[in-house]
């Protein structure tokens, strides 16, 4: 997952949503217009200063991922164990199981022709895909999908830093490295800081020693995730979400790219972060939303929205 071009994507995206942030709003449902005002509030959304704007919380969310073994219970425990257990066993396969998917590409052309586009959805075309979603939303007017797009971008930053992490640590070799420079069969573990060793370096690319886990999964199952929990009242959406995040993770293998256990653990902590993410954003959120539609129950009234140099009116009756 690149960084870089995920930070381009949240900056713009929040640019031109914030263009949509103020209301004029007539004959709303007075459920419906305290959800609109929370989202789109100068103290939300797109505060640095309230814990529910977009940098504050996406900063909260990386504490709160570092800090979670500490909360662990037994449930979450013994849920680790068994996929430290899935990945030790699969790490033990990894090789026989790459030699299958290399095969299957050569037997079947539509394979090694699909691959290589499906495999960028876990890249550049899932920050696109994210983005267009995020602008068709704002220009609906459909809050909800605004806020997952932006929620998805959240998913998408936290899982990436995790995943890059855990890549300069382990300095595992990729697939194809290790099957056409070494020869050795596995993916040879250099450790830390293997991409920045200049001996290592000298006949191989950096990227030969980044393979573990693999971050295009990981975007791929973090934003699936996001998806899946905003939209868990339609059936459908997680299903799709998930299939499509599992065919990246496949074509990784495909490709070449990365070994199974790298795959499989990626899809775990993109699931993870993209997880953490919506329900820290339900929890900031469900208080304030209750507290306002009671009030705004009990009366009639006319709200004036501001932010920067517009102003909006709001009315509730």
């Amino acid at each position: 997952m690149n960084l870089t071009s995920t930070n381009k994507l949240t900056v713009i995206l929040l640019i031109i949503l914030s263009r949509f942030s103020i209301i004029s709003a007539q004959n709303f449902q007075q459920t419906d217009s305290v959800k609109n005002i929370n989202f789109y509030r100068t103290d939300s959304i797109f505060s640095f200063r309230s814990p529910k704007g977009y940098f504050p919380s996406l900063i909260h969310n990386f504490g709160e991922q570092a800090v979670a073994p500490v909360h662990f219970k037994t449930k979450q425990w013994i849920m680790t164990g068994v996929a430290a257990g899935i990945t030790a066993a699969l790490i033990t396969t990894d090789n026989n199981i790459e030699e299958w998917f290399w095969d299957q590409e050569n037997r079947y052309p539509c394979i090694s022709e699909t691959s290589p586009v499906i495999t960028r959805f876990g890249g550049n075309y899932a920050n696109y895909s994210v983005a267009a979603f995020g602008l068709l939303s704002a220009a609906l007017k459909n809050q909800k999908g605004v806020q997952t797009s932006l929620l998805a971008t959240q998913a998408m930053f936290t899982s990436g830093a995790w995943v890059t992490m855990v890549k300069i640590l382990t300095g595992r070799e990729r697939p194809l490295t290790a099957n056409i420079a070494a020869g050795i069969e596995g993916g040879k573990w250099y450790g830390p800081l293997a991409e920045y060793n200049k001996t290592l370096n000298s006949n191989k690319p950096e990227s030969a020693f980044n393979s573990f886990p693999s971050g295009h999964t990981a975007t791929a199952f973090s934003v699936a995730t996001v998806f899946a929990m905003q939209y868990s009242d339609n059936p459908a959406v997680p299903i799709i979400s998930y299939s499509a995040a599992t065919l990246v993770g496949i074509s990784r293998l495909t490709e070449q790219k990365h070994w199974v256990s790298d795959v499989f653990v990626g899809a775990v902590m993109g699931y993870l972060c993209g997880r953490q993410v919506v329900s820290h954003y339900n929890k900031k959120h469900k208080n304030s939303l209750q507290y306002g539609a009671n009030k705004s129950a009990n009366k009639q009234k006319i709200t004036i929205i501001q932010y920067e140099n517009q102003v909006g009116l709001s009315f509730v009756w």
